[in-house]
């Protein structure tokens, strides 16, 4: 199974750098200086006395780079759900399914109205 996840930051990184140090195959979306981070450094994990670094690690800021994926992990900002949804479309195949990481209950549907309801799933994390 292929993943991505769009949004590298608290939650998406932790729940990504999880499945990766478990042996998933995982792709990272990030930007900036925390992207330059991921490709330089890795990606560090730490919580409580679990702490590991992935590297190296994929991460890129292109998602037509990642192409089709099985999974996409969403873990933007709440407010940026609408434009992750128009960003994440060419890693959508005809059998990807996307989970929204936001604590919120518009994520789903937001999602859902860019990428159609067969690829969503309800999803959160607090």
């Amino acid at each position: 199974m292929r993943i991505a996840v769009f949004g590298a930051g608290g939650v998406g990184g932790n729940f990504g750098g999880r499945l990766a140090h478990a042996g998933a195959d995982v792709a990272f979306i990030a930007r900036g200086d925390h992207l330059k981070a991921m490709c330089t450094k890795g990606l560090r994990i730490d919580v409580g006395d679990d702490s590991f670094v992935l590297q190296p690690v994929e991460a890129t800021d292109d998602p037509e780079q990642v192409g089709v994926v099985d999974a996409i992990l969403v873990g933007v900002k709440a407010w940026q759900v609408k434009e992750a949804a128009l960003s994440i479309r060419p890693m959508v195949g005809e059998d990807t399914f996307v989970v929204p990481l936001e604590n919120g209950m518009e994520a789903p549907t937001e999602l859902a109205s860019v990428l159609g309801d067969k690829h969503v799933l309800g999803g959160l994390c607090t």
